[in-house]
């Protein structure tokens, strides 16, 4: 099993314009769904593109930052916090947010965060179980 460093990771998340992105557009109507259950992903899936959403989906944060790298105009993360594999939600969305932070992200999980002062700025945090209606305001309000 290959295993991707944090350099690597880095390395995918930058577009290829420079760190900053070089004022690349990005679609908020685009978000990228991690989750590793695949049945919260698919349904999170559903229920963005009734909404009016295009998703894309991960199962972690190695294939959510390879989606990212195909998708470049994609304009918001929702991940949940917990998964398998070298980085978790949060430190997925500090790398994003390091490297493209144009990109809205919004975390979720069904244990309690201890300090919610450790996501990076600008991020909402939903507890799961959450209504739908309660994602669909924390994508419209993540802009930075």
């Amino acid at each position: 099993m290959y295993v991707m460093s944090m350099k690597e990771a880095s390395s995918r998340v930058a577009p290829k314009g420079g760190p900053r992105g070089d004022s690349k557009r990005v679609n908020r109507k685009h978000v990228l769904v991690v989750e590793d259950q695949a049945l919260l992903r698919f349904l999170a899936a559903d229920m963005l593109e009734e909404a009016g959403y295009e998703a894309s989906l991960a199962a972690d944060a190695g294939e959510a930052l390879q989606v990212l790298a195909r998708n470049p105009d994609i304009g918001t993360i929702f991940s949940d916090v917990n998964m398998p594999g070298e980085m978790d939600g949060v430190d997925l969305a500090r790398l994003i947010r390091e490297h493209r932070p144009e990109i809205g992200l919004v975390l979720t999980s069904g244990t309690r965060i201890q300090d919610l002062g450790q996501l990076p700025g600008g991020t909402m945090f939903l507890s799961k179980p959450y209504e739908w209606d309660e994602v669909y305001r924390c994508l419209e309000r993540v802009r930075h």
